[in-house]
């Protein structure tokens, strides 16, 4: 029961009941009109960035006719990018903790294409962000790429997992920086659309069996063959919602 439920069933009847006075109609300023009139705006108002100028990714994307092959780079922030560079010295942020900040990756994002003419941003995320909402710990150690310090071992370790995931408590940081990312690509007139990526269901797999991009292949194909129940499981809880 609701904290606000459990209160109204505790109040005595005299409390809860209606005044003897009729009520008083809305005025066209009142709190519940203007929110509701809030809502009804924002159902109807269309997205940020939602047309971007430049479209040739969507068309492309859609398998549209274009005049020229669409371009965009796939690691776009990265050390090429001096201004990446200031920016990660500025914030004193590793990789992994740029992406948990919204603000740090619509920043990252844009990047790129405020220097290259460019015909896409690509969300600053990574594939891992997933295995990390279903309990599996990510490090960034340094010169050594992304580790899963603690792979799951066995099919005893599948009790580590959720069941389900509440998207947007563990992965509502990723939904606000996609907004912030069009309501800034358009603030700046980029003109471009943005898009992201995902891992395959064996590519998250064999890291969260794993540990390591280097040896997660062999791991993985080993732990099918020896707990193929506990792999279907593993399978089953990265594609259902």
């Amino acid at each position: 029961m609701s904290a606000s439920l459990s209160m109204s069933a505790t109040l005595s009847p005299a409390a809860v009941a209606p005044r003897v006075s009729a009520p008083r109609r809305a005025s066209a300023r009142s709190p519940l009109r203007l929110r509701a009139a809030q809502t009804a705006e924002a159902a109807t108002k269309p997205s940020a960035n939602a047309k971007p100028a430049n479209d040739t990714m969507i068309r492309a994307a859609k398998g549209e006719k274009v005049d020229r092959t669409p371009v965009w780079l796939f690691r776009q922030a990265g050390r090429h990018l001096p201004e990446y560079m200031a920016y990660k010295e500025t914030t004193g942020k590793n990789f992994l903790e740029l992406l948990k900040d919204p603000k740090d990756v619509a920043e990252c994002t844009l990047q790129p294409a405020r220097r290259y003419d460019i015909d896409a941003c690509i969300l600053f995320s990574d594939i891992l962000v997933i295995a990390e909402a279903m309990n599996i710990d990510v490090e960034m150690p340094g010169g050594k790429g992304i580790l899963v310090p603690h792979p799951l071992a066995g099919p005893e370790d599948l009790s580590r997992l959720p069941e389900t995931v509440d998207v947007q408590d563990k992965l509502g940081h990723v939904i606000e920086a996609v907004k912030e990312i069009n309501r800034a690509i358009e603030a700046e007139n980029l003109g471009v659309p943005l898009i992201g990526f995902s891992a395959a269901p064996w590519t998250l797999f064999y890291y969260m069996v794993g540990g390591s991009s280097k040896k997660n292949t062999d791991a993985g194909k080993r732990w099918m063959a020896e707990h193929p129940e506990a792999s279907r499981e593993i399978f089953d809880r990265l594609t259902t919602g």
